[in-house]
């Protein structure tokens, strides 16, 4: 079954749309760690920069996924991606002018608008592409996403070094502006269902739907842990390269390009639209294969191994983000996806902050190999702790459907609930 010319033509434009806002977010990214380096507190400047990116995904994420679920996808996601254009263009003269608390108030208010943008993309697109061609659609754009986040840094080192930060950041206003006429130009739209009496103002309810879902819960561990094992080796994995395995920075830069590459391919191999059972099942296979990835990467006596591993790493990565997201999608409450997908988000947020120091505090005290090792070791641990949800994972009956209006507010009163 393909998709209809409807759902073609609005995908196209979310995929075009949200590639090259992330090229852009890259292109940013990049000239302003540039930029604070060379600040006189430059390691103080970019830890602050990361902090006020990564914030309001934690704190803004409840509030966030309530106007997610509350106004129209379209003009929400237009509105935002066109105010986010324009505190970009504020970054210029702030940047212009070194002036860091006005730098890093803008980018507190830059990714305040992304915590509220992610969940509604998330959210648009099952509507978009229906449940039959859901796993296609989400492959789609993360093979999309993927190729432009391998990109987006190139251009942006290549862009600062020949005009300057400036130029950089009005790139990213562009790319932003452009995702806002992409958002008015799609044919379908999500639209809030009308909350019921139990719902009003339930800023917790992704949160207390994930918690009542076992098999939501074992999906978002095995998702924190991925993320975490993955922070600490992204961390790990350049001084195996470039030290025990005695490789430049070219063979870095290549080693994370198959990763890239990988990230890709796992989300072509997850294109095909399975049930809950079956995606939940695949995705126990998957962590076990990311988890021997691992072990192989550590362990890897030379560079040509540790790039095959890296990439399959990569793979994995891949057709989890596309199965997790599928099951995810299944298995809530419409009605409250939104804030669903902000929990989710907050909690990967989390857990990439506390990956990047966790990982660092790590190779002041183990041996990078034994670090490496450890995290696949680590992913196979959580699966044994939340692996039999997953593995007896049903089908909802056509009684047990993903709840709206009423029913979500009956679910979520009842305490250990099951929104499935």
């Amino acid at each position: 079954m393909s998709f209809t010319s409807a759902a073609r033509r609005d995908l196209t434009v979310v995929a075009a749309g949200r590639g090259v806002s992330v090229a852009g977010d890259e292109v940013a990214v990049i000239a302003l760690a540039l930029w604070a380096s060379h600040e006189g507190a430059g390691a103080m400047v970019v830890a602050a920069l990361v902090m006020a990116a990564a914030l309001p995904q934690l704190l803004a994420a409840p509030v966030a996924g309530l106007i997610v679920d509350r106004l129209p996808a379209r003009r929400l996601i237009a509105t935002v991606s066109l105010l986010q254009a324009l505190v970009c263009l504020a970054l210029v003269p702030a940047v212009a002018a070194a002036h860091v608390p006005a730098v890093l108030a803008l980018v507190v208010a830059l990714n305040l608008g992304q915590t509220v943008a992610n969940p509604a993309w998330q959210a648009l697109v099952p509507v978009i592409a229906g449940p039959e061609q859901l796993s296609r659609a989400l492959a789609v754009l993360q093979g999309t996403t993927a190729a432009a986040a391998l990109l987006g840094p190139a251009v942006g080192g290549l862009l600062v070094g020949a005009t300057g930060t400036s130029a950089a950041l009005v790139v990213d206003a562009v790319t932003f502006a452009v995702l806002g006429v992409a958002a008015l130009l799609l044919r379908h739209d999500r639209r809030p269902e009308a909350p019921a009496p139990g719902m009003r103002g339930e800023l917790t309810a992704g949160v207390r739907v994930i918690a009542g879902d076992p098999v939501l819960r074992g999906v978002l561990l095995l998702v924190t842990a991925f993320v975490l094992t993955a922070g600490a080796v992204n961390v790990a994995e350049i001084f195996l390269i470039t030290r025990t395995l005695g490789a430049g920075p070219a063979a870095y830069g290549a080693v994370g390009a198959l990763f890239a590459a990988g990230l890709m391919l796992g989300a072509w191999l997850s294109r095909r639209d399975r049930t809950v059972t079956a995606a939940a099942r695949l995705l126990v296979g998957v962590t076990v294969s990311l988890s021997l990835s691992l072990v192989a990467l550590g362990l890897a006596p030379t560079l040509v191994v540790a790039a095959l591993a890296s990439m399959a790493v990569g793979v994995c990565n891949g057709m989890l983000n596309v199965l997790g997201q599928s099951i995810f999608v299944r298995r809530a409450p419409k009605a409250v996806l939104g804030r669903v997908f902000a929990a989710l988000q907050g909690v990967v947020g989390a857990a990439m902050l506390a990956a990047t120091a966790l990982g660092g505090v790590l190779l002041g005290v183990l041996d990078v190999r034994t670090l490496i090792v450890g995290a696949g070791v680590l992913a196979v641990a959580v699966l044994l702790v939340v692996g039999r949800p997953l593995l007896t994972a049903r089908e909802p009956r056509s009684d047990d459907a993903p709840p709206t209006g009423d029913r979500v507010a009956a679910v979520l009163a009842t305490e250990g609930g099951d929104a499935a």
